[in-house]
């Protein structure tokens, strides 16, 4: 499962529900504009990201498995091989390992 998009998915929905009920949803706007960026949770600190995921409806006990799923190398592979981020930019504030096939396969000594 794609938790990216899950949480966009959960942010359209309280953007609805706020709508609905006449509340105030301009945070959930501005989320909905720093989600159109794939590698929003590479960017930003861990509290900011952590405020994104309560205000689109994330209970409490499950933010930190959530956050962990969203920035996992796994995930920053896949922006990577896609050109969503490059190696060498210097707002991804959380940064993995980048492996070359050349480099994979070398005899260690």
């Amino acid at each position: 499962m794609d938790e990216f998009k899950v949480i966009v998915v959960m942010n359209e929905a309280m953007l609805k529900l706020l709508k609905d009920k006449n509340v105030n949803y301009e945070k959930n706007l501005k989320i909905k504009k720093c989600l159109e960026d794939e590698t929003i949770f590479f960017r930003i600190s861990k509290l900011d990201a952590y405020k994104i995921l309560q205000n689109v409806g994330v209970k409490q006990e499950k933010l930190e498995d959530v956050y962990k799923k969203l920035t996992s190398p796994n995930v920053f592979y896949g922006l990577l091989n896609r050109g969503k981020i490059k190696s060498d930019d210097d707002t991804i504030i959380i940064k993995y390992n980048e492996y070359s096939s050349d480099n994979l396969f070398k005899k260690i000594n």
